[in-house]
């Protein structure tokens, strides 16, 4: 038997998680931080996306993108995902994760079932995109495309060639 000397009136009982309603939200990177895959043989990219405006405001959304796989059609699909992250948020030139902190764009959140009950529903982030006007530290402000069923503000990201050869810096130490 152990003692305590706890009073929970004191303290607040911990909120219950529960998702946000799939959609389109301005958000910005609050956390980021580069780990392990499960398997060890790669590295994901973990973020926090703040929600920055409406109903939802101060909620966090976690994220992930595999940046280095044994699979390269996974790594593939990382890598243009965070692609996509870049030009939303306006840093071309990734060497720190850091530098896309704080910038807002926009994430198209939406809601992933459980089917199996044996966990809880979760959101996952699918697409990331500039918001049009709004300039990211050092760069033009984007184009305002708009395209119908997108809402007011959502602007595509540019799309980007591969570049044969080129060795991103977070990328460098991968075993060839």
């Amino acid at each position: 038997m152990a003692f305590l000397n706890f009073n929970a009136q004191s303290v607040a009982p911990q909120e219950q998680f529960e998702c946000i309603p799939a959609g389109v939200y301005t958000a910005y990177i609050s956390e980021s931080e580069i780990v392990a895959t499960k398997s060890g043989s790669g590295q994901m990219l973990k973020l926090n996306w703040r929600i920055a405006d409406g109903p939802m405001k101060g909620r966090i959304v976690f994220d992930r993108i595999n940046i280095v796989n044994a699979n390269p059609k996974a790594e593939e699909i990382g890598q243009r995902q965070l692609s996509t992250l870049c030009h939303a948020v306006g840093v071309l030139q990734l060497t720190d994760t850091q530098q896309l902190h704080g910038v807002n764009c926009q994430i198209r959140v939406t809601v992933r079932k459980d089917d199996s009950g044996q966990y809880g529903d979760q959101n996952e982030v699918k697409d990331y995109r500039a918001i049009a006007g709004a300039a990211a530290p050092g760069q033009a402000a984007p184009a305002n495309t708009s395209l119908p069923g997108v809402p007011t503000g959502f602007t595509p990201a540019p799309a980007t060639a591969k570049h044969a050869g080129a060795v991103p810096p977070w990328a460098a130490n991968k075993a060839a």
